[in-house]
């Protein structure tokens, strides 16, 4: 069971450190605006979905996608107006000059909106099932564990802490070292992660819409 564990965790810690996805240009967003313990909530629930596909791809339930092909586009749509709304938010937010120069805190959010923030992202996007059905491929090729149903929950558990023990790292950095960037550098980047944000959802929009127009065409 140790072995499976450390496994998960270093296949979630290393599959994180990408800044590409939406949960990952979030944390790096709110890091750099002195939201360290929200992007820690959002990090952490991203990280509980995320074990989850884990743990089903060990059992094998990647198949699922395939008896329900309809799962994938909804929540396509679904991560598109989420992904959207968010990368706006980001990208078209100015810094209140006033509560700057109050000395007032950042906002950090409620606890648990941010973790379910994080869960629903995650959640969102089928195509982990895939990406952790590749993952256990290649750790079942590699022969390092045996798949007994007994392995999949420390593997789970292993990739939520990987994942979680990643992001807390990268908080980490950024609180270091951001005190060597000028705040109008800082505010730039985090509005540059808002449009990438942004261009992820309206991708996940084109393809829901395409899959709307051929499933149209047919009928």
């Amino acid at each position: 069971m140790f072995i499976a564990l450390l496994i998960g965790f270093v296949f979630g810690f290393v599959g994180s450190m990408p800044v590409a996805g939406p949960v990952s240009i979030l944390v790096f967003g709110r890091g750099l605006q002195d939201r360290s313990r929200s992007a820690v909530y959002l990090a952490a629930g991203s990280a509980l979905a995320e074990s989850v596909y884990a743990y089903f791809a060990f059992w094998g339930f990647g198949a699922l996608l395939e008896m329900n092909p309809w799962l994938e586009p909804i929540t396509r749509g679904a991560a598109a107006v989420i992904l959207t709304a968010l990368g706006l938010h980001y990208a078209l937010k100015r810094n209140n000059d006033a509560a700057a120069d109050s000395g007032a805190p950042p906002s950090h959010g409620g606890a648990k909106r941010n973790f379910l923030l994080g869960v629903t992202i995650t959640a969102l996007n089928p195509t982990l099932m895939a990406t952790w059905g590749a993952a256990v491929t290649t750790v079942h090729s590699l022969d390092l564990v045996s798949f007994q149903a007994s392995r999949a929950l420390p593997f789970s558990v292993g990739v939520f802490a990987g994942i979680t023990g990643w992001f807390v790292l990268l908080l980490w950095l950024l609180t270091r070292f951001k005190g060597r960037f000028e705040r109008s550098t800082l505010e730039r980047a985090v509005r540059v992660m808002g449009w990438l944000l942004t261009a992820l959802g309206l991708f996940f929009a084109v393809r829901f819409f395409s899959y709307v127009h051929a499933h149209l065409d047919k009928t």
